[in-house]
């Protein structure tokens, strides 16, 4: 789940995942059976890495250890890079840029925490060059309660600063020697959040102001002002995320209050400031107010803002760089570079990119931007921008971070093919047409009657690598990802057609999807399956659960299976469990309206357990905050009682994704199993017993 969209979570199933507030507690856990035998073929110990479809067998250890690092974090100011190297257990490492080679040899950085981040959450990290220490937004427990810690990077030293229930984000003054943070109270909507100051050597923190009803804090980037008078972020009217606003708060005043810049009439799902200023006055910021992502500017003399960029794709990402801003503008179809001028909003070039690519930071005349794409795994560049010389951005960049190409062919094991599927209803005439990736495997099966095809619930139709995706294509399955209504990537319209109809619409966009996928695919509903995590969890479910009269579509589509992770089974439990209550109400109503609360009963899969056909496979983290894992665990116990064919598997000591290299090959053979068990239609999926790992 995305804490600063309006969408929710990123699908979970794969590795890694975007971080997402907590949310309350789950309710105690009760005692599950031990892992019983496994459901398919016999296969060899899961240490080896090696698991089996049927006669196919799949190296885990390329695909989940061949590129062991993740989660870049490079601070160009003060010449380092952190990441994670991962496996078992993940550490935080630190290449010293000053002296490293190009490309970056990552073997050659240092360890610098003992701690094992496969069993924390960190958000992001600040690296203070004065006292060399990183100022961390992470948690304890990897259940995402979050809030600042410190890492000495001369003793490994690890220490929490603040002690609050949650912190949604921070900001460092232009000097490093304060720190502005937003607290949010309590475990349970209504929350209240305000606005903190630290003194940096003396940890001594002042209350400056707090949110309203009227106008609520929220995740956010702080920025400070020049002169560190004032700090900006953005806000919410009225806890709306469709209604959100830049403030400013002067922290000089003896009463401080916060001022909206930006208009409030007018509908937006973003205003994020960028880092920096131009010419000592304005203050860059990204919104969607025309409908798209774009650049635009407060200046703090006039207090006038002003759109620069009119792009008909989001701007995704952007720094403020001595030449200009460097920005990546993208839809899933690829991504452009532009280097914007950041007075006039000129475009002073662009350069096409075929993947999703995105920068990750700035500073002086260098970014350092990324790509991947659904058959390019992952490349860092270092460009360096020269003024004026107008010419494409990123002419003089740097490739410092790549595959190995034998690793490369060992882990791309699909060949991705993007098609348009059309749907049920109609734009401009036409129907309407939903971007989708296909993704088949380069060694397809011989046997037909063991192909399948997985089809993605939510967030499908990324223009990125998928390790999930690579690894059912290794099996010989083929993975269908269509960016169903509701998705992003296609401006906020696109993004608004299942506000207030979860579970409907999107739904049935869905089973286009899965007629699409029998007829180009040749094969029978038995073998088209359906899969997703978080909100893509929520729409397997509710997917092999549908009311056929939901939105009087009279539509249905007998999926043969589906794969179902940390999803929510009520979405009232749900709304009143965790912490982004406002997207639920944004997604699916209020439920203190009759007729809200009415339709979020029949949109949950709990209330339509009965109708469950297709074998389904829950799998979900015991310390899930996110999506409490109560929500798996009571649909799983009603199926049970009805004698409904469900498998769960619970995860201990996992939160909304499984981490660490065992766990994860037992969570991919856990899905081969089932899927070798729906594979043969003899096979009583039914009888499963569930599992606990």
């Amino acid at each position: 789940m995305r804490p600063q969209l309006r969408s929710i979570a990123a699908l979970a199933l794969l590795a890694a995942c975007t971080s997402l507030a907590a949310c309350a507690p789950p309710v105690k856990a009760r005692p599950y059976p031990a892992l019983t035998p496994p459901l398919g073929d016999p296969v060899a110990p899961v240490s080896t890495g090696v698991v089996r479809y049927f006669d196919r067998s799949v190296d885990l250890e390329p695909f989940l250890a061949g590129f062991p690092f993740e989660r870049w974090m490079p601070s160009l100011k003060t010449e380092r890079l952190f990441f994670f190297a991962t496996g078992d257990r993940y550490t935080l490492k630190m290449l010293d840029l000053r002296a490293a080679a190009v490309p970056f040899d990552l073997t050659r950085a240092t360890t610098i925490s003992d701690v094992d981040w496969s069993k924390r959450s960190l958000w992001s990290l600040h690296h203070h060059a004065a006292s060399d220490t990183l100022w961390l937004h992470a948690d304890e427990r990897n259940d995402e309660q979050t809030n600042l810690w410190t890492l000495d990077l001369r003793s490994g030293a690890l220490a929490q600063v603040t002690q609050h229930d949650y912190v949604y984000g921070l900001g460092f003054s232009p000097d490093d020697t304060q720190v502005a943070y937003l607290p949010r109270s309590g475990t349970k909507a209504p929350f209240r959040s305000c606005l903190r100051v630290m003194d940096v050597t003396t940890r001594a923190s002042r209350e400056v102001v707090c949110d309203t009803q009227a106008l609520r804090f929220t995740w956010a980037d702080i920025r400070w002002a020049p002169d560190a008078s004032e700090v900006y972020f953005q806000a919410q009217v009225d806890g709306d995320r469709n209604r959100v606003q830049l403030v400013a708060v002067d922290l000089t005043a003896a009463k401080p209050v916060v001022r909206v810049l930006t208009d409030p009439r007018q509908p937006r799902t973003d205003a994020s400031p960028l880092e920096g200023w131009v010419d000592g006055d304005g203050l860059l910021f990204t919104a969607n107010d025309d409908g798209f992502g774009n650049l635009h500017s407060y200046s703090r003399k006039t207090r006038q803002v002003r759109q620069l960029t009119r792009f008909t794709e989001d701007l995704s990402s952007a720094r403020l760089v001595d030449t200009g801003v460097f920005a990546v503008h993208r839809s899933p179809m690829g991504s452009t570079l532009a280097l914007v001028d950041p007075r006039s909003g000129k475009i002073l070039g662009e350069q096409a990119q075929r993947g999703k690519a995105d920068v990750i930071d700035g500073h002086g005349a260098r970014v350092m931007w990324t790509q991947e794409a659904p058959d390019l795994v992952f490349e860092a560049n270092l460009a360096t921008l020269a003024p004026s010389d107008g010419k494409a951005a990123g002419l003089s960049n740097q490739r410092v971070i790549s595959l190995p190409a034998a690793l490369s062919a060992q882990i791309v094991q699909c060949r991705a093919e993007a098609v348009k599927i059309p749907t049920f209803d109609r734009v401009n005439g036409k129907p309407r047409e939903l971007h989708a990736f296909v993704l088949r495997p380069i060694h397809p099966l011989a046997d037909r009657s063991k192909q399948l095809a997985l089809v993605e619930s939510f967030y499908g139709g990324e223009n990125s690598y998928s390790t999930f995706d690579h690894i059912m294509c290794a099996a010989g399955l083929t993975v269908v990802s269509a960016s169903v209504r509701g998705s992003d990537g296609f401006g906020k319209a696109f993004m608004a057609l299942n506000d207030r109809d979860l579970g409907g619409d999107e739904i049935v966009d869905l089973f286009h999807v899965a007629r699409w996928t029998e007829r180009n695919l040749g094969l029978t509903p038995r073998q088209i399956g359906v899969y997703g995590g978080s909100h893509g969890g929520y729409a397997t479910m509710r997917a092999l659960t549908f009311p056929p009269t939901t939105n009087d579509r009279n539509d249905s589509y007998p999926f043969g299976f589906g794969l179902s992770h940390a999803g929510f089974s009520d979405i009232k439990s749900f709304h009143d469990q965790c912490n982004i209550p406002d997207w639920v109400v944004l997604e699916s109503g209020d439920p203190a309206v009759p007729a809200d609360l009415a339709r979020m009963r029949d949109r949950s899969p709990l209330s339509h357990v009965d109708r469950l056909q297709a074998p389904l496979l829950l799998t979900h983290g015991a310390n899930d905050w996110r999506v409490p894992v109560g929500e798996s665990r009571a649909f799983a116990d009603k199926a049970r009682a009805l004698g409904k064919p469900v498998t769960y598997v619970e995860f201990a000591g996992q939160g909304h994704h499984i981490e660490g290299l065992s766990l994860q090959r037992k969570l991919y053979q856990t899905r081969f199993d089932f899927l070798m068990s729906v594979a043969r239609p003899t096979t009583p999926a039914a009888t499963t017993p569930p599992l606990k790992h």
